[in-house]
């Protein structure tokens, strides 16, 4: 029955020290009011990003009450024993999406790269947390993906990965495809991270920085992809060895 309610993510510090009566902002109050048209007395299902869920009543006024102690939640998950992280150097028109469906896919970190061939376009960290938020909500996760802050390709290229380091490319010899390449992985307890570069690809100078660095290139089949396209079909193919393991 919980599972049915909608959700509302709110941050993990408004709730500590909080008893059954929570004060919403007007941001929360207009998507619980406008967008999800709840009418006082209304229950609808309140996460907090950090493993936690609570089921709640839309109070009068500018108030939601809790139905559990915030310290007794309905419902808790631990946090995933092998985290995912997408390094990407966001698309300028299909970037939101990438991060959307990213975090449906249950990856656990997201990193915006800016790589040598990058199409220039502003970064809003803003705009992008609130995008993870709505797909937090939605897709009915318990645990907020992280987003790290914009950084250099070639800062993230140019350490050793923590965990499986998987670099999508093209138009090497004998590129193995990432499907054979997570068949043979070893576990490790620090995940995988899945590095996705720019429309025109990455650079060379880029490609021989990561390979150096211990990073896997991988092929994600015969065909070129957009970036989109290349970030999503990795990401549902990590949630899926996940998954499976």
């Amino acid at each position: 029955m919980v599972r049915e309610l909608r959700r509302l993510l709110i941050p993990p510090h408004r709730l500590v020290g909080e008893g059954p009566e929570l004060p919403l902002v007007a941001e929360e109050l207009h998507y619980l009011r406008r967008v999800l048209r709840l009418r006082e007395g209304d229950r609808f299902s309140l996460v907090d990003g950090a493993g936690h869920l609570w089921s709640a009543t839309l109070a009068g006024g500018t108030r939601a009450v809790l139905d559990q102690p915030v310290d007794g939640p309905l419902l808790a998950e631990a946090r995933p024993l092998l985290p995912l992280e997408l390094a990407v150097a966001l698309p300028k028109r299909d970037g939101e999406l990438v991060l959307r469906m990213a975090c449906e896919l249950g990856f656990d970190r997201l990193t915006p790269l800016k790589a040598e061939r990058s199409v220039p376009g502003p970064f809003n960290s803003e705009r992008c947390q609130l995008i993870l938020r709505e797909a937090v909500e939605q897709c009915e996760r318990l645990w907020s993906p992280e987003l790290a802050a914009l950084q250099p390709a070639q800062a993230c290229l140019g350490q050793p990965p923590l965990g499986l380091g998987l670099l999508a490319t093209t138009r090497r010899e004998g590129l193995p495809l990432l499907e054979a390449v997570l068949e043979q992985a070893s576990l490790s307890a620090q995940g995988a991270v899945m590095a996705i570069g720019p429309e025109g690809g990455w650079s060379p100078a880029e490609e021989e920085l990561a390979i150096s660095q211990g990073w896997i290139p991988v092929s994600l089949g015969p065909t070129i992809l957009r970036s989109s396209t290349a970030a999503v079909a990795a990401a549902a193919l990590l949630s899926h060895w996940r998954a499976g393991l």
